[in-house]
């Protein structure tokens, strides 16, 4: 079987359902987004050594595919699927942020992981953006939404702590 299809050759895609939506449909632009972030994330991950911080990007990766089943299924009420999630994103933002103190506006760049990790950052905060567009246009999970503001936050946290 070959990867090439030939059947987006007009600007469409197709769902998980099955449903042909155009290329810049906002649930398939939030699709992209997450992979994206996905990606920039595995690119960090692949620059620490074995840790608490590895295993905490690994386990969004993870958290990041539960989303994209969600959004690539169209299930506006994505039920429990996020919850334990958000447990996880908020009690390491609780656990972390004591490691962390703030004198103001923080300038990127200070290592090469904590680089990819703001730059995590902002792509999240655009997948967010996405996400409010999808929501505009039809069901969307709040879970997906609030998942995605409290990993933004977790980001910021642990790109200062590889600083």
């Amino acid at each position: 079987m070959s990867i090439t299809t030939k059947t987006g050759d007009d600007g469409t895609t197709s769902l998980a359902g099955g449903k042909r939506v155009l290329k810049n449909h906002p649930g398939i632009c939030l699709l992209g987004s997450l992979d994206e972030l996905c990606c920039f994330l595995g690119e960090a991950k692949c620059q620490i050594g074995k840790g608490p911080v590895r295993e905490i990007l690994q386990v969004i990766q993870e958290h990041l595919f539960v989303i994209m089943e969600i959004i690539a299924l169209e299930q506006p009420d994505a039920g429990d699927k996020l919850s334990n999630s958000l447990i996880y994103i908020e009690g390491n933002i609780k656990k972390l942020e004591t490691r962390i103190t703030l004198k103001g506006f923080v300038i990127p760049g200070t290592g090469p992981v904590s680089a990819k990790l703001d730059i995590s950052r902002t792509i999240c905060r655009r997948t967010e953006r996405d996400a409010v567009s999808l929501g505009q246009n039809g069901g969307i999970s709040p879970d997906v939404l609030i998942y995605l503001n409290r990993l933004s936050d977790l980001l910021f946290i642990l790109a200062r702590i590889m600083e």
